[in-house]
């Protein structure tokens, strides 16, 4: 079941979910629009091996602030980016980002393939979601901080998550790279 406008609403007056700098230009008829913050993780081409196994993968990012005049990304460029809102679902409810269209339509990728939100995220401390862009067109894309990014749905469970998420990227800020050291593939 993916909740209506109506439902996300009812369910931030009961504290299901938590959205820290909601505004009421971003709700959709199915979805919350989060806006993407001005700082972002630049990756960098490095001639060195990722070993998911084993790599901090921070050592490969460049920390850049966008300012109002906004980031050109040319084509083939990868940031990690994240949402001004921070984010808090309880243990019924989890959430699935999904690009605008406007972005897919001009070949720009957000969260391609990263975009679960599990039920309890932000449980302790409600927490930002990382965006992972990449421009997979011919053209260089300008991308500007505090506009709206991409759609937030939320659905929810038949029974309540007897498990917690204790992932290494809650009770963040900003976004994180991935950290192979602490959470090696396996």
């Amino acid at each position: 079941m993916i909740f209506s406008s109506k439902d996300i609403l009812e369910h931030l007056d009961k504290n299901h979910i938590v959205i820290s700098g909601f505004i009421e230009e971003c709700m959709r008829p199915s979805s919350y629009l989060l806006r993407i913050d001005s700082k972002l993780l630049k990756m960098k081409k490095s001639g060195s091996i990722i070993d998911t196994k084993s790599t901090d993968t921070s050592l490969f990012f460049d920390e850049v602030i966008m300012d109002n005049d906004g980031l050109v990304l040319k084509p083939g460029d990868f940031v990690l980016g994240s949402s001004i809102e921070k984010i808090s679902l309880n243990s019924s409810i989890c959430g699935d980002l999904y690009q605008l269209s406007c972005y897919a339509r001009i070949g720009l990728n957000i969260n391609f393939s990263s975009c679960h939100i599990a039920a309890t995220f932000g449980v302790n401390k409600p927490s930002s979601i990382t965006f992972e862009i990449s421009n997979q067109s011919q053209n260089e894309i300008k991308i500007y901080p505090g506009v709206k990014f991409c759609h937030l749905r939320f659905h929810k469970h038949l029974t309540p998550s007897t498990l917690s998420y204790t992932g290494i990227y809650a009770e963040k800020d900003d976004a994180m790279a991935s950290n192979f050291a602490i959470k090696p593939a396996k």
